[in-house]
């Protein structure tokens, strides 16, 4: 069974970690024994246009900068970099 697709019916459970399942157009006949390892609860898609996308968050120290200048280059102990 290929990852993340589905929906699909449990017809038995045949332990506590093993089910049989089906597809919803044919219940009748069983796809295959799967583990629980290997299912996971159907979710509808969502679509791409709904919400809004949250920013991206940047990582590490941020710059420090005196309140009274402006960022500019930084120079070494010599003088210059």
């Amino acid at each position: 069974m290929p990852k993340r697709e589905g929906p699909y019916l449990v017809i038995t459970n045949r332990s506590p970690t093993t089910y049989d399942i089906a597809d919803p157009a044919k219940p009748d006949e069983v796809l295959g024994t799967y583990h629980s390892s290997a299912l996971r609860a159907y979710e509808l898609p969502v679509s791409r246009d709904s919400g809004t996308i949250a920013p991206l968050r940047r990582r590490g120290r941020p710059k420090k900068y005196s309140a009274d200048s402006s960022p500019r280059r930084r120079t070494s102990q010599r003088g210059s970099l």
